[in-house]
C-alpha cells in the first residue's frame, strides 16, 4: 500500500488560519535548515565498501504506522492521536500533505539499490517528533 500518492489535503476541509500557520512555520524550519546545509560537501558519494546494511524494516514500519493511527479503523482514538501528536489528526494529516508538496525530501522514492525510502507520513512523524519532545533522531525507530 503506497499512502505517498495519497492527497491528504483534499480529504478535509479547513476554515480557519490554524493549518496555514502551521505550513508556514514548518516550511520557514525546512527552508532555515537547508540554507544552513548549503556549501556543504560529504566526504563519500556512494555507498562506503565494508559498510554493514541493517534491514529496518521500513515496510513492515509504515504498515504499523498507518494501522495505529491513519486506517479507517485505527488503533489509536482521535484524543490519543491528540495526546502523542498534540494536535488534531486533520491538521497533522495537512500538514504532512503540505510539507511533501513543498520538499521532495519527504517523498517517498528508491535508492540506488531499487529499495523504498521512508514513506512521507514516517518521515513527518519522526521530524514531529524530533520537533515537538527535543529527542535525538535515534529515539524515532519505533515506525522507522
Amino acid at each position: 500500500m503506497n499512502h505517498s500518492n495519497f492527497n491528504f489535503y483534499d480529504a478535509f476541509d479547513f476554515d480557519d488560519d490554524t493549518p496555514m500557520f502551521a505550513f508556514q512555520v514548518a516550511t520557514t524550519m525546512v527552508a532555515e535548515e537547508e540554507s544552513n546545509n548549503q556549501g556543504r560537501q560529504t566526504e563519500y558519494r556512494g555507498s562506503i565498501l565494508g559498510h554493514n546494511i541493517v534491514n529496518r524494516n521500513r515496510k513492515e514500519g509504515e504498515l504499523r504506522l498507518y494501522n495505529d493511527y491513519f486506517a479507517k479503523n485505527s488503533k489509536f482514538t482521535e484524543s490519543q492521536f491528540r495526546r502523542r501528536f498534540r494536535m488534531s489528526h486533520r491538521l497533522f494529516l495537512w500538514i504532512a500533505n503540505a510539507v511533501e508538496d513543498y520538499n521532495p525530501y519527504f517523498k517517498q522514492r528508491t535508492n540506488a539499490l531499487g529499495v523504498l525510502s521512508l514513506c512521507c507520513l514516517q518521515n513527518i512523524t519522526a521530524a514531529h517528533m524530533i520537533l515537538v519532545y527535543g529527542i535525538p533522531a535515534e529515539l524515532t525507530d519505533e515506525y522507522l
